[in-house]
C-alpha cells in the first residue's frame, strides 16, 4: 500500500465503483444471447469488463449469427432500462463522493458506458451535482485500456494527470489510469474478486476503507 498523499482531483469509474454496473451489462448480454440459444459464461465476459468493446467484437469472438447492430440495439434497451431502475450505490460510494465534495475537491466520472446511462445512474444515486465533469464512452474514440478517457477528464478538470487519483475496479481501467500517469486505487467487486489486477497502487475490498484524509491530506 502506498503512503497517504494528497491529490488535486479524484476521477471515478462508474460501473463496479459507484454502482454494481457489471451485473447490468452481463445480465443484458446473457439475456440477448439466450434468445439465440447461446450461453456467455461469466469467465468469458470478464475479459471485456471496463473496456469499450462492443458487439462487433462479440459477434466475431463468439461467432454470433446476427449482425452487431441487432445485439447492440437489443442489449442497449435492456441496459438503459436497468439504469433507470438503479436505486442503491455500492458501499461507501455516496459517502465518499459527498465527503470529497464537501472539502471542495474537483470530481469527475470517467466511464466506458454511454453518456445517457452515466447521467441517469448518477442522478438516480443522488450524486449528479457532485461531479464537475463526466466523460463517457461515446465522448472518446479509444477506450480503456488506452488513457484517452482519463486524459480528457483531467483536462476538463484543469488538473495535471499526475495529480489525479483514479478509482477503478477492472484491469482495463487500471491500465488506462496508469497510462495517463495517474495513481490508481482498485476496489474489488464480486466480478473482480480473485481476478489478477495489474498492480493498482492500492487494493481495496470496499470504498468504506478509504479515509478522506488519505486522498486530500487533510483531516476528514
Amino acid at each position: 500500500m502506498s503512503s497517504p498523499s494528497p491529490f488535486a482531483a479524484v476521477i471515478f469509474d462508474m460501473d463496479g465503483v459507484l454502482v454494481g454496473g457489471e451485473p447490468i451489462y452481463y445480465g443484458a448480454a446473457t439475456a440477448v444471447l439466450a434468445e439465440d440459444g447461446i450461453t456467455f459464461p461469466l469467465d468469458d465476459y470478464k475479459k471485456y469488463m471496463g473496456t469499450k468493446s462492443g458487439w462487433n467484437e462479440f459477434v466475431e469472438d463468439l461467432g454470433l449469427p446476427r449482425p452487431p447492430a441487432y445485439y447492440r440495439d437489443r442489449c442497449g434497451e435492456l441496459v438503459a432500462a436497468a439504469y433507470r431502475s438503479v436505486e442503491i450505490a455500492l458501499p461507501g460510494a455516496v459517502e465518499l463522493v459527498r465527503g470529497l465534495e464537501e472539502i471542495g475537491l474537483p470530481l469527475a466520472v470517467a466511464s466506458s458506458s454511454h453518456r445517457t446511462n452515466v447521467e441517469t445512474c448518477v442522478e438516480r444515486l443522488g450524486i449528479a451535482d457532485a461531479f464537475d465533469v463526466i466523460v463517457a464512452g461515446d465522448d472518446i474514440t479509444h477506450g480503456k485500456p488506452l488513457p484517452d478517457i482519463y486524459l480528457r477528464a483531467a483536462g476538463l478538470l484543469g488538473v495535471a494527470p499526475r495529480d489525479c487519483l483514479a478509482i477503478e475496479d477492472a484491469p482495463a481501467g487500471i491500465q488506462a489510469a496508469h497510462a495517463a500517469g495517474m495513481t490508481c486505487w482498485a476496489v474489488r467487486t464480486e466480478y473482480t474478486r480473485g481476478l489478477p489486477l495489474p498492480d493498482p497502487d492500492r487494493d481495496l475490498e470496499s470504498l468504506t476503507e478509504i479515509d478522506i484524509a488519505d486522498i486530500a491530506g487533510v483531516p476528514a
